[in-house]
């Protein structure tokens, strides 16, 4: 029965990865939790997206789509689905990656209205090897929000709540998502993660990738800095000195590890001067990380 279950939208903004997409729909649609919209923003593709849409639509009343013309960015795609989609609760999902059964299920049943969101570990998939991440249960507050983005990408929340909040901002170049749910921590409260994984985040593709360059992630940390720069103690500044610096590529040192240490990030340091040791394992973790700070 789904009539007293409350309508769940989950956004998915999509460009030229047909393939993709359709995993990432029929993991939505396979999901336990059965009162569902799915809206699909298509940015200009031109891979047969715009007939696949139209044919889902069809066959699917819970299935709605927009298409624009040319690519206008993954935040502005976000934001037309959020802002049009029907459900009392809103999450998104990017189009390479999938839901697991029960993610929705899990989320709303976790969500508590004292808390701005709720959000969950996710499953990071190298193709060979699979690994969970941020999984561990966290009321997260602001303290621990600007020591690097507790919620990874997605979260779970009122639709009315993003709207208020002033949606995702489109001048923000990179780090969109940690901006939004930082701005959403200091206008509702902290927020909530749960420690199963039901995310999974896929890298082993060849694909056409959503990503930005190198001037846009040091373009975006500063725009970071400059709304919420005054709010870090001097431990969330060390923390983010070092997510700048390891997201430029450079090469994690034993020394380097000893300039930025500090307790919310030990685990990060240590890992990322391991994989400092090993080319191979360093550049998937460097790959790792961009995603998740996007």
């Amino acid at each position: 029965m789904t009539s007293c279950q409350p309508l769940v939208s989950v956004w998915i903004p999509t460009y030229n990865r047909l393939s993709l997409l359709k995993r990432a729909v029929e993991s939505v649609k396979k999901q336990t939790y059965k009162n569902i919209e799915i809206f699909i923003v298509d940015n200009g593709s031109t891979d047969g997206t715009v007939e696949y849409l139209k044919q889902l639509a069809g066959e699917n009343e819970n299935i709605r789509f927009h298409c624009f013309g040319e690519n206008e960015g993954a935040c502005r795609a976000r934001n037309y689905a959020i802002q049009h989609s029907q459900g009392e609760y809103v999450t998104g999902l990017d189009d390479d990656d999938e839901f697991l059964p029960t993610r929705i299920a899990d989320l709303v049943e976790a969500f508590e209205e004292k808390y701005a969101f709720v959000c969950s570990g996710y499953i990071w998939d190298y193709g060979q090897t699979q690994r969970p991440i941020l999984n561990s249960d966290m009321i997260i507050d602001i303290d621990a929000q600007l020591n690097f983005n507790q919620a990874s990408n997605q979260v779970l929340t009122r639709r009315a709540r993003l709207i208020e909040a002033g949606l995702f901002d489109e001048s923000v170049v990179s780090s969109q998502d940690w901006e939004l749910w930082t701005r959403m921590i200091l206008k509702f409260g902290a927020a909530k993660r749960i420690s199963t994984p039901s995310y999974i985040v896929h890298t082993a593709h060849d694909k056409p990738r959503i990503t930005d360059n190198q001037k846009n992630r040091s373009v975006g940390f500063q725009q970071f800095y400059d709304r919420y720069g005054h709010l870090m103690s001097k431990r969330n500044k060390k923390c983010f000195d070092f997510l700048v610096y390891y997201s430029s590529g450079q090469k994690v040192s034993l020394l380097t590890v000893f300039k930025y240490f500090t307790p919310p990030i030990a685990g990060k340091l240590l890992r990322a001067w391991l994989a400092s040791l090993f080319p191979g394992l360093a550049k998937k973790r460097l790959e790792r990380f961009r995603k998740v700070q996007k």
